[in-house]
């Protein structure tokens, strides 16, 4: 999701240097006019264009993660708490995945589900992994593969009818 951020804000700079550069270009009016407003208005274009993808896959981004059935850690930084007085060490960012009824997010890819005619086809709880499955009605599904200890009963009940109540797909458990 942090990744995500910083390449809105960069996009957001590159969009305002073009503008204003476009505005300079109004204003100056050099011999080569048209070809310059052209190209900048073509490449401002752009750049909002990318700005507005990143801002709804943040959006959905920041919904997968308050909406998350699962959270996979799969890599946490530690940054040492106080050197001088030996506190040991604190987790400090966490690179997990987050899986919910939307879609998952894997550090700064966002694959959605239940939207804009991509569903969940089916998911497959393993003794290491988890298989999920989606795509659109007519295509062939496409298949995200986690590795994944299978949790307790509880846990595993509770996730099952997550996805079941949420989603209508009832996840498959592999013995």
């Amino acid at each position: 999701m942090k990744k995500l951020v910083v390449y809105a804000w960069g996009l957001l700079a590159a969009t305002i240097i073009i503008a204003a550069a476009l505005i300079a270009l109004l204003i100056f009016q050099p011999p080569i006019f048209a070809f310059f407003s052209l190209l900048l208005f073509a490449a401002g274009t752009t750049m909002l264009l990318l700005l507005i993808t990143t801002l709804k896959n943040i959006s959905a981004a920041q919904a997968i993660i308050d909406s998350a059935v699962i959270h996979l850690p799969t890599a946490v930084m530690y940054s040492h708490a106080n050197e001088g007085n030996g506190d040991g060490e604190k987790p400090r960012e966490d690179f997990g995945v987050y899986v919910s009824s939307f879609g998952i997010l894997m550090d700064a890819k966002v694959v959605r589900f239940n939207q804009g005619g991509i569903w969940l086809r089916e998911v497959e709880i393993g003794r290491d992994y988890i298989f999920f499955f989606y795509g659109a009605n007519d295509a062939a599904p496409e298949k995200i593969r986690l590795f994944y200890s299978k949790p307790g009963e509880d846990e595993l009940a509770a996730i099952i009818e997550n996805f079941r109540k949420d989603t209508g797909v009832v996840p498959v458990v592999m013995r």
